[in-house]
């Protein structure tokens, strides 16, 4: 293990998040506001730590995968903890275990928060917030631009470490060039929803914050009651667009952006097709079980329901409609949706849909040969032969995800008072969603669980935005000896 370079490319991290905190330093000088102080001590801890790492002497060695591994754990990790310091000293959050969990679940884009009203926190805490999402929605560009080039060490292995879904996608030759036309897009999204936030009624500064929070699939709300606060359908339909494209894996957007604007580069994607289906039957199945057993109207009814379906398999978290109202049915489509999560290259969260898809044409081929036990069939994707290897690591790693899962809520299930709050929880947590069910529902939060709970659902965060893999072969005996 490199412990000199990790600890070197920390340091690049801590100061990325040391400057990115005086965005709202200034914000929070320009408009004279009481957390100015808190903010100026949070940039100016994380710009001396970041430097003093940064000063370390780079080991001659190259990095290795589990070099890349640990550097990718901890930077989240240390981006938690710095991030906390604005929560922390500001007062707005009581406890190091509070600030720590609002931090992190802003980093990993999972929306769950402490805070029982929000309407009262100083605005540049609210910018800060939304920041840390929408920073994190990208990880692996920011860890990538910001580390590699600078301190030319393995980028395959921290690309290969964090991006989420099976398999790593580089677009471009250079693994730094990638990096930055993805960033690039994500940017240009971000940009173009702000504009129709704030053309269609939002003020600046929530337009920014809502920007951030839909294009990193976070969830952060500047109200407590979240978008049904504008109570404005064009505004809902507006987000659950923006976060359906959000929930795509980027390098269609790539693709289509920069190869012609053909629409064929979606329409041949059996992945987006795989995605879009369920969402489209989710949201018509739920509005049907829901218009079946009440009096309300069709618009409302599949405007609220599409939002949710949406923000749910995306793992933004945004709210318009109180889920836990529906039927039965309605509520474990929803939870199934959570786990699913969005695609692979994009910045929701869950196991994702290439994941499920996969796993259920190979059951599908593997009951084709129990009739005809001599068949030669091969699970494809796009007229492409999966390997073996790839279908192997999925199944893999959905059985280390229930795993982790079934013991996380054994953990939480310690301290909360029901069953229902215990295993929604932890799935809203590992799958980076933000609500769930029963005590942490869309319009409850996660303050009153105890300490132990939050520092559980704290690393299922993590666990969740690193794909859990990443994290746990840290704990292998063979990745700390040479």
């Amino acid at each position: 293990m490199q412990y000199r370079s990790i600890l070197k490319a920390l340091g690049v991290i801590i100061l990325l998040v040391g400057g990115c905190l005086l965005i709202p330093t200034v914000y929070a000088w320009v408009i004279d506001s009481s957390d100015l102080e808190a903010f100026v001590l949070s940039s100016v801890i994380s710009i001396l730590i970041g430097a003093g790492l940064l000063m370390l002497p780079k080991s001659k060695k190259p990095f290795k995968n589990q070099d890349g591994f640990a550097l990718v754990s901890f930077a989240w990790l240390a981006a938690g903890l710095f991030g906390a310091l604005p929560f922390l000293l500001s007062g707005a959050v009581p406890t190091f275990t509070d600030a720590y969990f609002e931090s992190v679940s802003g980093f990993t884009t999972t929306g769950a928060s402490i805070f029982t009203v929000i309407e009262d926190k100083p605005l540049p805490l609210l910018l800060w917030r939304s920041m840390t999402q929408w920073l994190g929605g990208m990880g692996i560009i920011v860890l990538t631009i910001a580390i590699v080039p600078y301190l030319d060490i393995g980028g395959m292995s921290i690309f290969q470490a964090e991006v989420p879904g099976p398999t790593a996608e580089k677009l471009t030759p250079k693994i730094q060039d990638t990096a930055k036309v993805l960033w690039f897009i994500y940017f240009v999204f971000t940009v173009i929803l702000i504009g129709l936030l704030w053309f269609f009624g939002m003020t600046p500064f929530e337009a920014v914050n809502y920007a951030f929070a839909t294009m990193s699939t976070g969830g952060f709300s500047t109200r407590n009651t979240s978008v049904a606060a504008f109570n404005s359908p064009l505004l809902e339909w507006i987000i659950t667009l923006f976060m359906a494209i959000a929930g795509m894996n980027f390098a269609l957007h790539f693709r289509f952006l920069f190869r012609g604007f053909k629409l064929k580069v979606y329409q041949q994607d059996s992945e987006l097709m795989f995605y879009l289906t369920i969402i489209l039957a989710s949201t018509l199945g739920v509005t049907g079980v829901i218009l079946l057993q009440s009096t309300a109207g069709f618009e409302p009814t599949l405007r609220g329901v599409a939002f949710t379906v949406v923000s749910l398999v995306t793992t933004t978290g945004f709210g318009t409609a109180d889920y836990e109202l529906w039927p039965v049915f309605g509520q474990m489509i929803l939870l199934l949706l959570m786990i699913m999560g969005g695609c692979a290259g994009s910045t929701a969260g869950g196991v994702k849909s290439v994941r499920l898809m996969l796993v259920l044409k190979y059951i599908y081929v593997e009951m084709l040969k129990m009739l005809h036990p001599h068949l030669v069939r091969d699970v494809k994707m796009q007229d492409t032969v999966v390997e073996r290897s790839v279908l192997g690591s999925i199944l893999s790693f959905l059985f280390i995800y229930i795993t982790v899962m079934v013991f996380s809520i054994l953990l939480v299930s310690l301290q909360t008072p029901d069953m229902i709050t215990s295993i929604s929880a932890v799935i809203a947590c590992l799958s980076n969603i933000g609500p769930g069910l029963g005590m942490v529902g869309p319009t409850d939060n996660y303050a009153q669980l105890h300490d132990f709970t939050k520092w559980v659902l704290s690393l299922n965060m993590v666990l969740g935005r690193l794909e859990i893999l990443t994290l746990l072969v840290l704990f292998l005996p063979q990745s700390w000896t040479k």
